[in-house]
């Protein structure tokens, strides 16, 4: 007569441990999948946000000295834009904006004070259309901002017209 021990441990087959790394291999995958579709927003959401701060805060900079600036030089041109204004004291000042190498760049009294934007983001298109009537001056501004971050890359448009001091 043959006894059985019932107190024997059964083992795994083969079989249920493919099941299991299936089912473990399936929930690594999305959640790899996850990690990398959220990695991926945050980079996209991260350059949206540079390129509209620089843009906003370059913008801004311009707007203010074109309001405090009495005319525009003579010599500005479509890519450059040369304002002259006073200072505390009294004296005259040139303040010219200009893209050099992409960069946008701050020049007072012929001393760079520096760049505009931060440093991922070129300037594709920069343009200062000068507009004079009888009774004031304005400036229109066109600027096109693209950032680069790998195969990623992001461009924003930028317009203003700003009315100089004393043109309204």
């Amino acid at each position: 007569m043959i006894t059985r021990n019932k107190n024997t441990k059964r083992g795994s087959s083969i079989i249920e441990i493919m099941i299991y790394l299936a089912i473990f291999t399936a929930l690594s995958i999305l959640v790899i999948n996850s990690f990398i579709v959220i990695l991926s927003s945050f980079n996209v959401t991260n350059m949206n946000r540079s390129l509209l701060e620089s843009g906003t805060t370059s913008m801004e900079k311009i707007t203010r000295e074109i309001r405090q600036a009495e005319n525009i030089d003579a010599s500005s041109t479509d890519a450059s834009l040369v304002l002259n204004s006073r200072d505390i004291s009294g004296a005259l000042v040139s303040t010219k904006f200009i893209n050099e190498d992409g960069k946008l760049n701050l020049y007072k009294g012929g001393e760079l004070e520096g760049g505009l934007l931060d440093d991922n983001i070129l300037i594709t298109n920069l343009s200062f259309k000068r507009i004079t009537t009888t009774e004031s001056q304005a400036v229109k501004i066109e600027m096109t901002l693209e950032y680069s971050l790998g195969k990623e890359t992001k461009s924003e448009n930028f317009y203003n017209t700003i009315i100089l001091r004393g043109g309204y």
